[in-house]
């Protein structure tokens, strides 16, 4: 089962888009989506986190769940495959429906390949 990374704010680096600008705040809403989602996805936690220092690096072993505001501005992330937009939206309302949808048809095929 491969590691889950929600990316919806980026605290280090060039890039440093936030959700709310307010760290705590996002930390907080980013935490929240995460724990739905793992709740879910029946889970561990420690899978599925948020990535707050994020470098642009897609580690092919893993699932990026980045916001759509983000990708919007990297079309070269969004093409690839073990990356899944998620709206900005959803992010702040830790409304997972539309991502675990997503999440489960990637996370299927990932143990049909294993």
């Amino acid at each position: 089962m491969p590691e889950i990374k929600v990316i919806g704010d980026i605290l280090s680096g060039k890039f440093q888009p936030t959700l709310t600008g307010n760290r705590v705040v996002d930390a907080a809403l980013l935490a929240h989506f995460c724990q739905n989602l793992a709740t879910a996805l029946h889970l561990p936690l420690t899978q599925v986190h948020a990535e707050h220092h994020w470098d642009l690096t897609i580690a092919p072993e893993a699932l990026y769940l980045i916001d759509d505001q983000i990708l919007g501005s990297n079309q070269h992330l969004r093409s690839r495959p073990n990356v899944i937009g998620v709206a900005h939206k959803d992010l702040l309302r830790g409304q997972i429906t539309a991502t675990k949808r997503l999440l489960a048809d990637k996370l299927a095929l990932n143990s049909t390949t294993n």
